[in-house]
């Protein structure tokens, strides 16, 4: 006999943490967490964690909002301690030659964002250099500043997730492998794992780009690829400040980074050679050895000094990406039972609370709450209304930066 449960989730990231914690709040309490390894060994254990807001869509804009309040407020609104900092953010984005027509889409999305709660605002070239003295920028002519951003220990978030939704009377099984989805007449009615058969009224699939295979067995082909990305920790030359750097989503200079602990800051490139199509299961979690010196030159192209900063050490984690850069929130039409929560392109972790919210909302009530979650369905990939895109405002992007904004 199969054990059972009321809701299987498939994969123990800030995903499938947040919502087994926003199911329990919101009356079910049979749920049931599945990670092939320890919680927060996948994606979720190597994001940089950044929590940008700044998206020019307002679905996305509200969820990354939103899930800053609970990051912020974590004590209260989860319990413990997630390593929230508040530093301050920037965002930049090409500003002359054909992207000068980001600057006008700048204010228009600030003005946006405004609507939606967040403290964001344009700032010259000159006010960033104020903010940040160790700055060029030159190249810029503006950037997107908000005042409330910063980041987050994913890893300590993760387990608070998880040790929020045991209170609230949920399981999470470590080192149980779903192996498959049992289906049966349209309706996927449980999992196959390395403990055995779990049967289950309604099974949540949160495993990334881990997945594919999965809904593979059931028919269902999603339009994910696992993308291999790598990051760095620096350490910070003395004429850098131990602490108090922002954080950065520099698609201008093409890199991200963030303080990674007093005089050291983890950082990535945007896009280019060292983002690579892998298979998930087999993959080099190491850095290259040329890694360091690469992103260094990236990111002294907006801290000069940083170029005389030295390699710690370096990772690579996974992205799981879909073809329009956007997640895939919802039930899957002719076949019931199933939800997916997977394709976050490499900005997932920062929006997870109210994804989490909302994903529960959708399964107990039939709508998503706070955030509609329409425009994330999977039926998009069918009907073509993938390629539309999900602003007017979305900017012209000088370098790849591997997803949208």
């Amino acid at each position: 006999m199969s054990e059972q449960a009321e809701v299987v989730i498939i994969g123990g990231g800030i995903m499938g943490t947040s919502l087994a914690l926003a199911l329990t709040r919101l009356g079910i309490r049979d749920v049931l967490v599945l990670e092939r390894h320890t919680v927060a060994s996948g994606a979720s254990g190597k994001t940089g964690a950044l929590l940008r807001q700044h998206y020019t869509n307002v679905p996305e804009a509200t969820l990354a909002h939103l899930s800053l309040q609970t990051f912020a407020n974590w004590a209260d609104a989860v319990g413990g301690d997630c390593g929230f900092r508040r530093t301050g953010s920037i965002v930049t984005v090409a500003t002359s030659g054909d992207d000068a027509v980001n600057v006008e889409r700048m204010h228009r999305v600030v003005a946006m964002q405004r609507e939606v709660g967040i403290q964001s605002e344009v700032i010259s070239a000159d006010r960033l250099v104020d903010l940040q003295p160790f700055d060029r920028a030159d190249d810029i002519t503006a950037a997107i500043y908000e005042r409330d951003s910063g980041y987050v220990d994913a890893v300590a978030a993760t387990h608070g997730m998880a040790d929020a939704a045991i209170r609230g009377g949920a399981r999470v099984r470590e080192r149980c492998a779903v192996t498959g989805l049992r289906a049966n007449g349209g309706r996927v009615t449980g999992v196959e794992t390395t403990d055995g058969p779990i049967s289950a009224g309604l099974v949540v699939c949160a495993a990334g780009a881990w997945s594919v295979p999965l809904l593979a067995g059931v028919g269902l082909a999603v339009p994910v690829e696992a993308q291999r990305v790598q990051v760095v920790v620096l350490n910070r030359p003395l004429e850098m400040p131990a602490d108090g750097t922002m954080t950065y989503v520099d698609t201008a200079a093409g890199f991200f980074c963030r303080d990674w602990g007093p005089g050291r800051t983890l950082a990535g490139v945007g896009g280019g050679e060292f983002h690579d199509i892998v298979d998930p299961f087999a993959f080099d979690e190491r850095s290259e050895p040329r890694f360091g010196e690469v992103v260094k030159s990236y990111v002294a192209r907006r801290m000069p000094a940083m170029a005389r900063a030295h390699e710690l050490y370096g990772y690579a984690g996974i992205y799981d990406m879909t073809p329009d850069t956007h997640p895939i929130l919802s039930g899957i039409e002719g076949l019931d039972g199933l939800y997916l929560m997977l394709g976050f392109s490499g900005a997932g972790f920062k929006k997870g609370p109210a994804i989490g919210q909302s994903l529960a909302s959708l399964i107990v009530h039939g709508r998503g709450d706070p955030v509609d979650l329409t425009r994330f369905r999977f039926s998009r990939f069918s009907d073509g209304t993938w390629e539309e895109p999900w602003s007017e405002n979305e900017y012209s992007f000088s370098t790849d930066f591997g997803h949208k904004f």
